[in-house]
């Protein structure tokens, strides 16, 4: 089954002073099961743990998976760099189409090799 990468928990307070999720991320459900790379509030500022756990997370990135990319730039480029390792430099990342309300599907290729 295809997994959905979320990059980074995004979360805000709402008026009732509770933590939610700052974005509706379900659309993304029809590419697959979803899973939290790093936690709301946690950037890059301990990298060696950051960078672990990402490569732990994402140990059997394939083909069949996607990156969504929200949170923190550093995090982004660190989960896009370690799936691409993974995965001989392909990397497929939804990107949200504010037009259509929807994600779509983009394939990144440093492999050389691009269909």
């Amino acid at each position: 089954m295809s997994k959905v990468f979320i990059t980074q928990e995004k979360m805000r307070k709402n008026i009732a002073g509770d933590f939610v999720q700052q974005f509706d991320l379900t659309p993304a459900l029809k590419y697959g099961k979803m899973e939290v790379l790093i936690p709301a509030g946690r950037a890059l500022f301990a990298p060696v743990l950051t960078i672990r756990t990402l490569k732990e997370k994402l140990a059997d990135f394939s083909d069949d998976d996607y990156l969504l990319t929200v949170g923190d730039p550093s995090v982004i480029a660190a989960a896009a760099m370690i799936a691409g390792e993974k995965n001989n430099g392909r990397v497929k990342i939804l990107k949200w189409d504010r037009i259509e309300h929807d994600y779509i599907s983009i394939q990144l290729d440093t492999s050389g090799k691009a269909v």
